[in-house]
């Protein structure tokens, strides 16, 4: 799929997303967050899916029947209803319903099976997508089409793998009234904030779209979703953190949360940054030889954003260590504040110079990158601020200083060092790039090895533990 096509794809998807922010409100964190505290009953999960299901029929509606032609043309810029409706329900498949099934199989320590399910959704599409490339029958239609039987199919396995528990649910003495009462005290902080997020979430793609057009949408999605490679590990341990923080909080046990905290945000930012150190030296490589020539003018973008991860890894666990505690009201706050800055410098980066009532720098997918990744510093920079505060601990910063810098440096230096050696710049035959390549991530191995050794507190742990991990290597 093109440029352009993809932009108009990931639109499609990313107004939905957008959408589901505004009618969840915080009722998926909740859901997840009192799962993770004790074993609840079918009471409390007819509850949530019916909620999810009137959800879903509220968008339905207002797509198919409210919205006016001239109100939908300006919101969609110009989708037809159609495949406006089918991206609804493949949205509502991917964001909505195989969220929760993810959620309950973590919820009962099936991570193991959760992660099979998504490697068999990645091969599943994977194949799919090949197959319409040879039968020439790539379009945004047959994405979507795809999108909706493979999650059906997920969820029907998921059902599969996860019945056998069912007989370990132990119904809690609640109505339905008392159900109700715990999600509204959850969520009441974060009515506006659904309502902030579905504005943050939506503008910035529909700027994006109006004012730079479907391929530089196309470049800025796809630099997003190569860079989330970074964020393998963050959403693999992520629900595993929520559950045990959640869990520590029940019984009060305060220093096992910050043992917690403080092992897992450093540990999973440096992982992020050892990643994209390994990874941003060769953007340009990666889009000239996993997209082609037609996505070339994308690897600026792909750069910029290959430093998101870093510091969203960070956000991610702040962020589940106020939901999981219950601290709504402060994630409503720094997250509202961030948010609501946000708006006026995407407008800012994205508006013509000339012909806009304000004007604005006209930079495209570069332009949003750089707003993404300079925001998300700040942004997780002031959550971790305040859960230090109210958890009375130092706030801890100078890891970041020192290892991302470190990281991405190391990165460099490995390339340069290679390149002395064997051509790395991605100009000779492929052999030569797979050569450098090869050379160059053992370089730097042995390099973030080294480091690891001598600065063991950059990755939250102690020099006993590092032997520990040798020696287990070696065994």
């Amino acid at each position: 799929m093109n440029p352009s096509g993809y932009g108009d794809l990931m639109f499609l998807l990313g107004s939905f997303v957008a959408i589901r922010s505004l009618l969840d409100m915080g009722s998926s964190s909740a859901f997840y967050t009192f799962m993770s505290r004790h074993v609840q009953g079918p009471r409390f999960y007819s509850f949530y899916f019916t909620w999810l299901v009137l959800q879903f029929v509220i968008t339905l509606l207002f797509v198919a029947l409210i919205i006016p032609d001239n109100i939908f043309a300006r919101v969609w810029l110009g989708h037809n209803r159609e495949i406006v409706l089918i991206t609804l329900l493949a949205a509502f498949m991917q964001q909505q319903v195989w969220q929760t099934v993810s959620q309950i199989g973590e919820s009962m320590r099936k991570t193991v099976k959760v992660q099979l399910l998504n490697l068999f959704i990645a091969i599943f599409y994977l194949a799919m997508v090949s197959l319409l490339l040879i039968l020439e029958s790539m379009s945004i239609e047959n994405i979507l089409f795809l999108m909706i039987v493979q999650y059906v199919l997920a969820t029907l396995l998921a059902y599969q793998f996860f019945r056998e528990d069912q007989a370990g649910f132990v119904e809690k003495d609640a109505t339905l009234k008392q159900i109700f009462q715990e999600y509204w005290v959850y969520c009441k902080p974060l009515i506006a904030l659904s309502l902030v997020s579905f504005l943050y979430d939506f503008a910035d793609k529909w700027m994006l779209q109006k004012f730079g057009g479907s391929t530089q949408q196309g470049y800025f999605q796809i630099a997003s979703q190569f860079s989330t490679v970074s964020l393998l590990a963050t959403t693999s341990i992520l629900s595993i953190f929520w559950k045990e923080i959640s869990n520590a909080l029940a019984k009060h046990d305060h220093a096992r949360v910050t043992m917690l905290y403080h092992k897992v945000s450093r540990g999973l930012v440096m992982l992020g940054a050892i990643i994209t150190g390994l990874l941003l030296p060769w953007a340009e490589q990666i889009v000239t030889v996993f997209l082609g020539p037609s996505y070339v003018q994308a690897w600026p973008v792909l750069a910029i954003m290959l430093l998101y991860p870093i510091h969203q890894s960070m956000g991610q666990i702040g962020g589940t260590m106020l939901l999981a505690g219950g601290h709504t009201h402060k994630y409503m706050v720094v997250s509202m504040m961030i948010m609501l800055v946000s708006v006026p410098f995407s407008y800012l980066m994205l508006a013509p110079a000339a012909g806009a009532l304000v004007p604005g720098l006209g930079m495209g997918a570069v332009g949003i990158a750089s707003k993404t990744v300079l925001l998300s510093i700040v942004a997780v920079n002031i959550q971790a601020l305040v859960i230090a505060r109210y958890s009375g601990w130092k706030f801890d910063w100078l890891y970041q200083v020192i290892g991302i810098p470190l990281m991405v440096g190391l990165g460099y230096l490995a390339k340069m060092f290679v390149g002395l050696l064997w051509n790395s710049d991605g100009t000779g035959n492929m052999t030569d790039l797979i050569i450098s390549v090869m050379l160059t991530f053992l370089v730097y191995g042995i390099s973030v090895t080294l480091v690891l050794w001598l600065l063991p507190w950059l990755f939250g742990m102690e020099r006993e533990e590092i032997e520990y991990l040798f020696r287990k290597s070696k065994s």
